[in-house]
């Protein structure tokens, strides 16, 4: 099925006879409340995606629905990704140039794509300029610490120094698409075969925490996502010890160099665990403009109405009180 279908699918959903949809378009009756705002949006496969009964296609149904609702609001959508063909930046292109919402901001006006080094090595100029009509691009520089030898040729993450360089790129990126976003949802994300300091989804949790932004955690298409919440909750995943992670030499290795490299700031899921735990859902209801009762219920329905209208719930709450 083409992301044009599935789109042209959800755009013609009225949702007559849903109460949840009803009670969600009675939430956007208040024009462009999101108008100003930029809504971050981490998402990618998990792990254990099919024991849960999904695919990558509910996924995609899930990020079209949210992000159709958040532009009808007026908000801007930003997405750290890489590039490749039917992931989900592409499937974001494709809801832009298909579906107009503000007619006050150019397409490109709408979405951000945040490409760190060396990922935005990836993008062709001829790419580039294909696609500027529906999104600006934002490619992070290296820290400036990194000794680069061509910063414009692709880096292969080969060995421990590559992976620390490219760990440090993808944290940097990550820090500064934080700083532009006011409110971030969260849903899957992988906790084998990651590129970077932590599971990317994680980490970017733990950087919007530390910028207090408003977080929505979707928590039925499992992932690092589902148990960052069962961490909120008190309990203790196996992905938030060190050791989860070690069967895989290359990370291990990286992580040696990035602690040695940094013994004041070194990788450490216990330490994540226990920030997490202090938190807890309470914590996340004062920031988000949920209570935490609905904030329990995002982290459990499978219902694609739900989600968005609690997240369009928090939204309102938070930017319009």
């Amino acid at each position: 099925m083409s992301n044009e279908h599935n789109i042209s699918n959800i755009a013609a959903d009225t949702g007559k006879g849903n109460p949840v949809v009803l009670e969600k378009e009675e939430v956007l009756s208040r024009k462009h409340f999101l108008k100003g705002k930029t809504i971050g949006i981490s998402i990618s496969e998990s792990d254990n995606l099919d024991e849960l009964g999904y695919s990558v296609a509910h996924l995609k149904d899930a990020i079209i629905e949210v992000a159709r609702y958040i532009l009808v609001a007026g908000g801007k959508l930003t997405y750290g990704g890489d590039m490749r063909q039917g992931g989900f930046t592409e499937l974001i292109f494709d809801l832009l140039a298909y579906y107009k919402a503000d007619k006050e901001l150019a397409p490109h006006e709408r979405f951000f794509s945040y490409l760190a080094y060396p990922l935005s090595t990836t993008l062709s100029s001829e790419k580039e300029a294909e696609l500027r009509q529906n999104v600006s691009f934002k490619k992070v520089e290296p820290p400036e610490d990194l000794q680069i030898t061509n910063p414009k040729e692709f880096l292969k993450p080969d060995s421990a120094d590559n992976l620390y360089i490219w760990t440090r790129c993808l944290t940097k990126m990550r820090e500064e698409m934080e700083v532009a976003c006011d409110a971030r949802i969260f849903i899957g994300g992988r906790t084998k075969g990651f590129k970077g300091k932590y599971p990317g989804i994680l980490e970017e949790f733990l950087i919007t925490l530390e910028q207090k932004h408003p977080v929505y955690l979707v928590g039925a298409f499992g992932g690092i996502t589902k148990d960052a919440i069962d961490a909120l909750s008190g309990k203790q995943p196996d992905s938030f010890s060190n050791e989860y992670y070690f069967d895989n030499v290359d990370y291990k290795n990286m992580f040696t160099l990035f602690n040695e490299k940094h013994p004041d700031n070194i990788i450490d899921y216990k330490k994540c665990l226990s920030t997490l735990q202090a938190i807890g859902l309470k914590g996340i209801a004062e920031q988000n403009g949920l209570s935490e009762a609905e904030n329990l219920r995002l982290t459990i329905t499978p219902h694609i109405s739900e989600i968005v209208y609690l997240i369009l719930k928090g939204l309102t709450n938070r930017f319009t009180k």
